[in-house]
Protein backbone atom coordinates (compact mmCIF):
# COMPACT_ATOMS: atom_id res chain seq x y z
CA UNK A 1 0.00 0.00 0.00
CA UNK A 2 1.02 3.27 -0.96
CA UNK A 3 1.97 5.40 1.97
CA UNK A 4 2.80 9.23 1.82
CA UNK A 5 4.93 9.70 4.69
CA UNK A 6 5.64 13.38 3.89
CA UNK A 7 1.66 13.69 4.65
CA UNK A 8 0.97 11.80 7.39
CA UNK A 9 4.22 11.93 9.90
CA UNK A 10 6.48 15.14 8.27
CA UNK A 11 3.52 17.43 8.26
CA UNK A 12 2.20 17.15 11.87
CA UNK A 13 3.76 17.42 15.28
CA UNK A 14 4.86 14.17 16.24
CA UNK A 15 6.28 12.59 19.92
CA UNK A 16 9.35 10.70 19.82
CA UNK A 17 7.40 7.87 21.40
CA UNK A 18 4.87 8.01 18.21
CA UNK A 19 8.53 7.72 16.14
CA UNK A 20 9.86 5.09 17.87
CA UNK A 21 7.00 2.54 17.07
CA UNK A 22 5.89 3.76 13.50
CA UNK A 23 6.85 0.64 12.69
CA UNK A 24 4.57 -1.48 15.72
CA UNK A 25 3.05 -4.36 13.37
CA UNK A 26 4.57 -3.70 10.35
CA UNK A 27 7.91 -5.40 10.63
CA UNK A 28 8.45 -6.37 7.18
CA UNK A 29 8.70 -2.65 6.47
CA UNK A 30 12.06 -0.83 5.65
CA UNK A 31 11.86 2.82 5.85
CA UNK A 32 14.75 4.52 3.64
CA UNK A 33 17.73 6.35 4.43
CA UNK A 34 15.82 9.51 3.80
CA UNK A 35 13.11 8.74 5.87
CA UNK A 36 15.02 7.71 8.93
CA UNK A 37 17.28 11.21 8.38
CA UNK A 38 13.74 12.91 8.18
CA UNK A 39 13.22 11.49 11.15
CA UNK A 40 16.27 13.01 12.82
CA UNK A 41 15.90 16.19 11.74
CA UNK A 42 12.15 16.50 12.92
CA UNK A 43 13.62 15.93 16.51
CA UNK A 44 16.11 18.38 16.09
CA UNK A 45 13.83 21.39 14.92
CA UNK A 46 11.04 20.29 17.47
CA UNK A 47 14.16 20.45 20.05
CA UNK A 48 15.08 23.95 18.82
CA UNK A 49 11.40 25.17 19.37
CA UNK A 50 11.41 24.56 22.72
CA UNK A 51 15.39 26.28 23.16
CA UNK A 52 13.20 29.18 21.27
CA UNK A 53 10.40 28.84 24.09
CA UNK A 54 12.73 28.82 27.27
CA UNK A 55 14.84 31.00 26.27
CA UNK A 56 18.38 29.55 26.13
CA UNK A 57 20.70 31.77 23.58
CA UNK A 58 22.81 30.33 21.17
CA UNK A 59 26.68 30.68 22.24
CA UNK A 60 28.47 32.10 19.15
CA UNK A 61 32.13 31.29 18.39
CA UNK A 62 34.53 34.50 19.57
CA UNK A 63 36.79 33.54 16.91
CA UNK A 64 36.38 34.79 14.12
CA UNK A 65 36.86 32.47 10.62
CA UNK A 66 40.40 31.60 9.77
CA UNK A 67 40.73 30.18 6.34
CA UNK A 68 44.44 29.07 5.76
CA UNK A 69 46.16 27.42 3.02
CA UNK A 70 45.46 23.50 3.53
CA UNK A 71 49.17 22.50 3.59
CA UNK A 72 50.07 24.97 6.57
CA UNK A 73 46.84 23.66 8.51
CA UNK A 74 48.44 19.69 7.10
CA UNK A 75 51.54 20.77 8.32
CA UNK A 76 50.62 21.62 11.96
CA UNK A 77 48.69 18.60 12.47
CA UNK A 78 51.62 16.52 12.36
CA UNK A 79 50.85 16.12 8.22
CA UNK A 80 48.51 13.17 8.89
CA UNK A 81 45.24 16.15 8.58
CA UNK A 82 44.51 15.12 5.00
CA UNK A 83 45.14 11.43 5.37
CA UNK A 84 43.23 10.67 8.03
CA UNK A 85 40.24 12.20 6.24
CA UNK A 86 40.53 11.25 2.96
CA UNK A 87 43.09 8.74 2.79
CA UNK A 88 44.69 5.80 4.24
CA UNK A 89 46.28 7.22 7.41
CA UNK A 90 44.84 5.07 10.55
CA UNK A 91 42.68 2.73 8.00
CA UNK A 92 43.41 -0.70 6.48
CA UNK A 93 41.51 -2.03 3.28
CA UNK A 94 38.70 -4.31 4.61
CA UNK A 95 37.92 -7.38 2.12
CA UNK A 96 34.59 -8.45 2.03
CA UNK A 97 33.09 -10.69 4.92
CA UNK A 98 30.50 -11.97 6.54
CA UNK A 99 29.65 -11.07 10.43
CA UNK A 100 26.99 -12.68 12.54
CA UNK A 101 25.13 -9.88 14.46
CA UNK A 102 22.01 -9.83 17.19
CA UNK A 103 18.66 -8.35 16.17
CA UNK A 104 17.86 -6.73 19.14
CA UNK A 105 15.12 -7.60 21.60
CA UNK A 106 14.00 -10.00 19.66
CA UNK A 107 13.93 -13.81 21.12
CA UNK A 108 13.73 -17.19 19.71
CA UNK A 109 11.49 -20.05 21.72
CA UNK A 110 14.05 -20.86 23.79
CA UNK A 111 14.88 -17.11 24.88
CA UNK A 112 18.14 -17.03 22.97
CA UNK A 113 18.62 -13.62 20.74
CA UNK A 114 18.14 -13.83 17.01
CA UNK A 115 20.81 -13.68 15.21
CA UNK A 116 21.20 -12.82 11.44
CA UNK A 117 24.29 -12.99 8.83
CA UNK A 118 25.18 -9.92 6.70
CA UNK A 119 27.58 -9.59 4.25
CA UNK A 120 30.35 -6.46 4.55
CA UNK A 121 31.36 -5.05 0.79
CA UNK A 122 34.97 -4.28 0.50
CA UNK A 123 36.42 -0.84 1.69
CA UNK A 124 39.40 0.70 -0.07
CA UNK A 125 41.42 3.65 1.19
CA UNK A 126 43.77 5.38 -0.80
CA UNK A 127 46.76 7.64 0.06
CA UNK A 128 45.75 11.54 -0.01
CA UNK A 129 48.85 13.49 -2.10
CA UNK A 130 48.90 16.54 -0.09
CA UNK A 131 49.63 18.99 -2.76
CA UNK A 132 46.23 17.60 -4.77
CA UNK A 133 44.53 18.53 -1.19
CA UNK A 134 45.74 21.77 -1.44
CA UNK A 135 45.05 22.54 -4.68
CA UNK A 136 41.45 21.19 -4.26
CA UNK A 137 41.06 23.02 -0.63
CA UNK A 138 42.67 26.02 -0.41
CA UNK A 139 40.40 28.89 1.01
CA UNK A 140 37.90 26.66 1.02
CA UNK A 141 38.72 24.87 4.80
CA UNK A 142 38.29 26.68 8.36
CA UNK A 143 41.06 26.41 10.62
CA UNK A 144 39.97 27.61 13.93
CA UNK A 145 39.10 25.28 16.28
CA UNK A 146 36.13 25.70 18.37
CA UNK A 147 34.85 24.17 21.83
CA UNK A 148 32.28 23.31 23.95
CA UNK A 149 31.71 21.37 27.31
CA UNK A 150 28.32 19.64 27.63
CA UNK A 151 28.38 17.80 31.33
CA UNK A 152 31.45 16.52 31.72
CA UNK A 153 32.57 15.88 28.09
CA UNK A 154 33.99 18.91 25.60
CA UNK A 155 33.55 18.63 21.97
CA UNK A 156 36.29 20.21 19.74
CA UNK A 157 35.24 21.26 16.16
CA UNK A 158 39.11 21.53 14.32
CA UNK A 159 37.60 21.83 10.48
CA UNK A 160 34.96 21.49 8.72
CA UNK A 161 34.37 21.42 4.73
CA UNK A 162 31.33 21.59 2.78
CA UNK A 163 29.85 21.87 -0.34
CA UNK A 164 26.28 21.95 -2.27
CA UNK A 165 25.25 18.38 -0.63
CA UNK A 166 27.71 17.63 1.90
CA UNK A 167 29.71 18.68 5.15
CA UNK A 168 33.16 16.98 6.26
CA UNK A 169 33.66 17.88 9.70
CA UNK A 170 36.51 16.78 12.19
CA UNK A 171 36.06 17.22 15.74
CA UNK A 172 37.53 15.39 19.21
CA UNK A 173 35.26 14.70 22.07
CA UNK A 174 37.14 14.38 25.29
CA UNK A 175 36.35 13.09 28.91
CA UNK A 176 38.61 12.62 32.23
CA UNK A 177 36.73 9.79 33.55
CA UNK A 178 36.40 7.84 29.91
CA UNK A 179 34.72 8.99 26.74
CA UNK A 180 31.62 7.15 27.29
CA UNK A 181 28.74 8.76 24.98
CA UNK A 182 29.81 6.83 21.57
CA UNK A 183 28.86 2.86 20.94
CA UNK A 184 32.47 2.49 18.05
CA UNK A 185 34.28 -0.31 17.10
CA UNK A 186 36.00 -1.58 13.55
CA UNK A 187 32.62 -2.73 12.65
CA UNK A 188 30.77 0.49 13.22
CA UNK A 189 33.13 2.28 11.11
CA UNK A 190 32.47 -0.54 8.21
CA UNK A 191 28.50 0.08 8.78
CA UNK A 192 26.37 3.12 9.82
CA UNK A 193 29.17 4.13 11.81
CA UNK A 194 29.42 5.05 15.82
CA UNK A 195 25.89 6.38 17.30
CA UNK A 196 24.98 7.15 20.91
CA UNK A 197 25.16 4.75 23.64
CA UNK A 198 22.31 4.83 25.65
CA UNK A 199 23.68 4.58 28.98
CA UNK A 200 24.36 7.50 29.30
CA UNK A 201 23.06 11.04 29.45
CA UNK A 202 24.52 13.26 26.64
CA UNK A 203 23.39 14.12 23.16
CA UNK A 204 24.96 16.26 20.27
CA UNK A 205 24.74 16.36 16.67
CA UNK A 206 24.95 19.22 13.70
CA UNK A 207 21.58 20.69 12.97
CA UNK A 208 22.72 21.12 9.44
CA UNK A 209 23.71 17.70 8.03
CA UNK A 210 22.59 13.77 8.25
CA UNK A 211 25.39 11.02 7.91
CA UNK A 212 27.96 8.97 9.68
CA UNK A 213 30.43 9.20 12.72
CA UNK A 214 33.96 7.30 11.49
CA UNK A 215 35.94 7.16 14.60
CA UNK A 216 39.86 7.11 14.32
CA UNK A 217 40.25 4.15 16.30
CA UNK A 218 44.05 4.29 15.89
CA UNK A 219 44.42 7.88 17.42
CA UNK A 220 42.34 8.06 19.66
CA UNK A 221 42.13 7.03 23.43
CA UNK A 222 39.87 6.18 26.19
CA UNK A 223 39.65 9.55 26.84
CA UNK A 224 39.88 11.00 23.57
CA UNK A 225 38.38 10.14 20.10
CA UNK A 226 39.17 12.12 17.15
CA UNK A 227 36.21 11.40 15.06
CA UNK A 228 35.15 12.47 11.22
CA UNK A 229 30.96 12.90 10.41
CA UNK A 230 30.26 12.47 6.68
CA UNK A 231 26.99 14.16 6.62
CA UNK A 232 24.81 14.55 3.45
CA UNK A 233 23.53 18.59 3.82
CA UNK A 234 20.47 18.77 5.51
CA UNK A 235 18.54 21.57 3.19
CA UNK A 236 19.50 19.64 0.30
CA UNK A 237 17.54 17.02 1.85
CA UNK A 238 14.38 18.46 2.82
CA UNK A 239 14.32 21.91 1.82
CA UNK A 240 13.34 25.08 4.09
CA UNK A 241 10.48 23.19 5.67
CA UNK A 242 12.75 21.45 8.29
CA UNK A 243 16.51 23.26 7.09
CA UNK A 244 18.05 26.17 6.31
CA UNK A 245 20.79 26.66 3.52
CA UNK A 246 24.27 27.26 5.46
CA UNK A 247 25.38 30.67 4.90
CA UNK A 248 28.51 30.93 7.21
CA UNK A 249 28.33 28.80 10.08
CA UNK A 250 27.08 25.33 11.03
CA UNK A 251 25.66 24.67 14.44
CA UNK A 252 26.49 22.11 16.73
CA UNK A 253 23.52 21.10 19.31
CA UNK A 254 23.86 19.78 22.64
CA UNK A 255 22.21 18.01 25.28
CA UNK A 256 22.65 17.00 29.00
CA UNK A 257 20.02 15.04 30.08
CA UNK A 258 18.80 14.34 33.66
CA UNK A 259 19.21 10.56 33.64
CA UNK A 260 20.24 8.29 30.71
CA UNK A 261 18.93 7.93 27.36
CA UNK A 262 17.24 4.64 28.29
CA UNK A 263 15.30 5.74 31.60
CA UNK A 264 13.91 8.91 29.72
CA UNK A 265 12.54 6.77 27.17
CA UNK A 266 11.11 4.37 29.57
CA UNK A 267 9.15 7.11 31.22
CA UNK A 268 7.44 7.83 28.10
CA UNK A 269 7.26 11.89 28.46
CA UNK A 270 4.02 13.97 27.62
CA UNK A 271 4.67 15.55 24.27
CA UNK A 272 5.95 19.10 24.89
CA UNK A 273 7.82 17.85 27.75
CA UNK A 274 11.45 19.72 28.74
CA UNK A 275 12.14 18.53 32.20
CA UNK A 276 14.13 15.78 31.10
CA UNK A 277 16.90 18.31 29.47
CA UNK A 278 19.16 19.94 32.28
CA UNK A 279 21.75 21.84 30.35
CA UNK A 280 21.20 22.64 26.53
CA UNK A 281 23.57 24.56 24.57
CA UNK A 282 23.54 25.62 20.58
CA UNK A 283 27.24 26.86 19.27
CA UNK A 284 27.70 28.23 16.35
CA UNK A 285 30.61 26.48 14.20
CA UNK A 286 32.22 29.40 11.25
CA UNK A 287 32.45 28.00 7.91
CA UNK A 288 34.29 28.89 5.01
CA UNK A 289 33.37 28.97 1.47
CA UNK A 290 31.83 25.94 -0.28
CA UNK A 291 33.72 24.08 -2.46
CA UNK A 292 32.80 24.36 -6.49
CA UNK A 293 30.53 21.95 -8.02
CA UNK A 294 30.86 20.62 -12.31
CA UNK A 295 27.79 18.77 -13.53
CA UNK A 296 28.24 15.47 -15.78
CA UNK A 297 25.77 14.62 -18.18
CA UNK A 298 24.25 11.46 -19.81
CA UNK A 299 23.13 11.53 -23.52
CA UNK A 300 19.48 11.64 -21.80
CA UNK A 301 19.87 14.18 -20.14
CA UNK A 302 20.38 12.62 -16.42
CA UNK A 303 23.06 14.63 -14.35
CA UNK A 304 25.78 14.37 -12.19
CA UNK A 305 26.89 17.02 -9.82
CA UNK A 306 30.33 16.70 -8.55
CA UNK A 307 33.01 18.66 -6.27
CA UNK A 308 36.12 17.18 -4.40
CA UNK A 309 34.20 15.76 -1.26
CA UNK A 310 30.96 14.12 -2.40
CA UNK A 311 28.42 13.78 -5.40
CA UNK A 312 24.43 13.55 -6.35
CA UNK A 313 22.69 11.31 -8.75
CA UNK A 314 19.54 12.58 -10.65
CA UNK A 315 18.57 10.00 -13.31
CA UNK A 316 15.89 12.26 -14.75
CA UNK A 317 17.84 15.20 -15.01
CA UNK A 318 15.23 17.39 -12.78
CA UNK A 319 13.00 16.33 -15.17
CA UNK A 320 10.40 14.94 -13.19
CA UNK A 321 10.31 14.26 -9.22
CA UNK A 322 11.80 10.39 -8.61
CA UNK A 323 13.85 9.64 -5.62
CA UNK A 324 16.70 7.51 -5.40
CA UNK A 325 17.09 5.17 -3.30
CA UNK A 326 19.74 2.56 -1.81
CA UNK A 327 18.50 -0.16 -4.30
CA UNK A 328 18.55 2.13 -7.28
CA UNK A 329 22.17 2.42 -7.61
CA UNK A 330 23.96 -0.91 -8.94
CA UNK A 331 27.39 0.15 -9.18
CA UNK A 332 29.24 3.63 -9.68
CA UNK A 333 32.94 4.25 -11.28
CA UNK A 334 35.05 7.63 -11.50
CA UNK A 335 37.40 7.39 -14.34
CA UNK A 336 40.29 9.80 -14.52
CA UNK A 337 42.08 11.40 -17.60
CA UNK A 338 45.14 8.97 -16.86
CA UNK A 339 42.69 6.06 -17.04
CA UNK A 340 42.81 5.16 -13.40
CA UNK A 341 39.42 4.66 -11.83
CA UNK A 342 37.62 4.97 -8.34
CA UNK A 343 35.13 2.35 -7.73
CA UNK A 344 33.02 4.14 -5.48
CA UNK A 345 30.32 1.72 -5.06
CA UNK A 346 29.46 -1.60 -6.70
CA UNK A 347 26.27 -3.34 -4.40
CA UNK A 348 26.89 -5.96 -2.37
CA UNK A 349 30.88 -6.20 -3.15
CA UNK A 350 31.99 -2.34 -2.82
CA UNK A 351 31.36 0.63 -0.66
CA UNK A 352 34.70 3.18 -0.73
CA UNK A 353 32.83 6.23 0.59
CA UNK A 354 32.36 7.84 3.63
CA UNK A 355 28.46 8.10 3.68
CA UNK A 356 25.95 7.50 1.35
CA UNK A 357 22.16 8.34 1.24
CA UNK A 358 19.11 7.96 -1.28
CA UNK A 359 16.37 11.06 -1.33
CA UNK A 360 14.22 12.26 -3.09
CA UNK A 361 16.33 15.11 -4.70
CA UNK A 362 19.12 12.36 -5.70
CA UNK A 363 21.37 9.57 -4.55
CA UNK A 364 24.30 11.25 -2.80
CA UNK A 365 27.62 9.92 -1.91
CA UNK A 366 30.75 11.61 0.59
CA UNK A 367 33.45 9.96 -0.86
CA UNK A 368 36.31 8.53 1.51
CA UNK A 369 39.04 10.45 -0.74
CA UNK A 370 39.05 14.10 -2.50
CA UNK A 371 38.56 13.24 -6.07
CA UNK A 372 40.34 15.86 -8.22
CA UNK A 373 36.79 17.09 -10.67
CA UNK A 374 39.61 18.75 -13.02
CA UNK A 375 40.93 15.44 -14.23
CA UNK A 376 37.31 13.47 -14.09
CA UNK A 377 36.97 11.69 -17.85
CA UNK A 378 33.72 10.34 -16.90
CA UNK A 379 31.46 9.25 -14.41
CA UNK A 380 29.70 5.45 -15.20
CA UNK A 381 26.27 4.76 -12.84
CA UNK A 382 24.46 1.82 -13.66
CA UNK A 383 26.39 1.34 -17.29
CA UNK A 384 25.03 4.83 -17.94
CA UNK A 385 28.03 7.26 -19.31
CA UNK A 386 27.63 11.11 -17.41
CA UNK A 387 30.39 13.27 -19.29
CA UNK A 388 30.94 17.36 -18.45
Amino acid sequence: MEHNTKKDIFDRDISIEEFDHITDGVEDHVFSDEYLAGKESIMRNSTKAKISKLGVKIAAAAAAVVVASPFVVNAAMGGELFNRIWGNEGKKNVASHNEVLVENGKYDDKGNPVTYEVTFPKIEYVAQDPAVAERLLTGKYTTEPVSTTIGDTTITVETVVRDDRGIVVAYTVERAKGVNCFVYSQQENEAKGAFFNEDQNIIFGFDEGIGKIWVDLEKSTDTKLYCYEYMCESYNLFGSQFAKPITDHITLHCQELTDTRANIEKKNNEKGDTSYIKNEKSVVIPVADKLDSKTFKSADGATVKISPIAMQWDSTGGKSPKGEDIDSLVKCTITYKDGTEYLVYERDKVASFGYICGTYNGFIVLFNRLVDTDNIAKITINNVEYKA
